[in-house]
């Protein structure tokens, strides 16, 4: 398994959610429908904006894949195509267009489609998922942007374009600063859905997409609580933000998208809403769910600790670790993010105590008794003490730590660190 590296600072994120939001809120056109996509409206009979708008997205595409963001996971890569293709509309098949998903490393929480068909979902949006239809909820909405050509139809609106160049724009240039893989996708939310169509194609969409997840088989009752998930992890970034002083309020198109669902399911999915579930039984149980999911958590669990977001790093590592009690490194990440808490508090969140700390770094080692990294995390632990006092219990459990760690990684990059430690432990020792 390959996994990207790439880390996008808080900047980029925030102006990039800033763009969507505004874009949300300031494009507000007359609507008149495309055809969609069809036997007859086909991948061969595009007009040249539509088929120069393909041609640019598999070619951002290409960029993008071969840049190393991609978070690759054979096995869960076979899952989402399989739902993909559950819940994929008879039309894009009819029109010869196969969609396809990947996923991006990357701590945004973003799912997004091209007018090519394929759809984009970050680390950070499906490791908070709970379950199949959440997943389908997310895939249909985006090939309803896909069969309806919204992209192109928003591509041909100038004031639209306008709007998404100058703000996109921005991004494009704080990206700059940080590398040309931040870039790309900064490119790549020019012209997907990521930056959010004018509303009345993103209700066409909400409603297409309920269509699908319906025919598909799904519980439709289950979008509302999908869409509210990506909205109090948004508040749960904000509470981590340079602006947490600041009461947070849910973008207004999220939260209209909630109540739309609502009105919707209640008007026209009476019938559905009121059985007892799916009528089609998922491809995998929640559980299964959230085991093919667990790599994309403890990826973005690291993302989130790089980021700053230890208090979300803490809450997505705890979901790894009930998707696999046995993986040492959910434990790890666990114990990394509330050793982060305890270091930096946050007003108004509880810090949590050093035995708290100490409890998720020897769960992974009691997973696996030559987890390294665990070992000397918690030999540091103990060399800091409590509250910045060490007794002479934690210099002993230091000091058996630290030695420990150098047996089993004598070829460590901190191995220097760690022997003056021990020299320093050993001196106190003496005393």
């Amino acid at each position: 398994m390959r996994k990207s590296t790439l880390r996008l600072p808080p900047t980029l994120v925030s102006i990039l959610a800033l763009a969507s939001v505004m874009l949300s809120l300031g494009c507000v056109v007359p609507y008149t429908p495309l055809p969609t996509l069809s036997a007859e409206l086909n991948a061969q009979t595009l007009d040249q904006d539509e088929s120069y708008l393909w041609k640019k997205s598999s070619e951002l595409q290409y960029e993008i894949e071969k840049s190393g963001l991609l978070f690759q996971d054979p096995a869960l890569d076979s899952y989402l195509a399989q739902v993909l293709a559950r819940v994929t509309p008879q039309e894009l098949s009819a029109a010869g267009v196969t969609p396809r998903v990947a996923v991006i490393s990357d701590v945004q929480i973003h799912g997004y489609s091209f007018a090519n068909g394929v759809v984009y979902l970050h680390t950070a949006l499906l490791s908070r998922m709970q379950d199949e239809t959440q997943l389908a909820t997310v895939l249909s909405r985006e090939l309803a942007h896909v069969v309806n050509r919204h992209a192109l139809r928003a591509g041909r609106e100038a004031k639209l374009r306008a709007d998404t160049m100058a703000w996109v724009g921005i991004g494009v240039s704080v990206a700059g600063e940080y590398g040309s893989s931040a870039k790309l996708l900064a490119q790549a939310f020019e012209i997907s859905s990521a930056v959010g169509f004018p509303a009345a194609l993103e209700t066409q969409a909400d409603r297409k997409g309920l269509e699908l997840l319906d025919r598909a088989g799904y519980d439709v009752r289950a979008t509302p609580e999908f869409f509210q998930m990506t909205v109090d992890y948004l508040a749960e970034v904000h509470t981590q933000g340079p602006w947490a002083w600041v009461a947070f309020t849910p973008p207004i198109q999220m939260t209209t998208r909630i109540a739309g669902y609502r009105s919707v399911i209640e008007q026209e999915y009476a019938a559905t809403a009121n059985t007892a579930g799916p009528t089609k039984t998922p491809l995998a149980s929640n559980d299964r769910f959230r085991r093919m999911l667990h790599s994309v958590a403890q990826r973005q669990a690291d993302l989130e600790l790089a980021a700053g977001l230890s208090y979300s790093a803490a809450n997505t590592a705890r979901f790894a670790t009930q998707s696999d009690p046995r993986d040492p490194q959910s434990w790890y990440l666990l114990g990394k993010a509330l050793e982060i808490q305890r270091a930096n508090p946050i007003i108004g969140k509880t810090a949590p105590s050093v035995d708290e700390v100490r409890e998720a770094f020897r769960k992974a080692i009691q997973v696996r008794s030559t987890h390294a990294y665990s070992i000397r995390d918690l030999a540091m632990t103990h060399y800091r003490g409590e509250n910045g006092e060490r007794s002479p219990q934690d210099g002993k459990e230091a000091t058996r730590l630290f030695q420990q760690y150098l047996r089993l990684a004598p070829n460590a990059g901190d191995t220097a660190y760690v022997r003056t430690y021990l020299e320093e432990l050993k001196t106190a020792e003496r005393r």
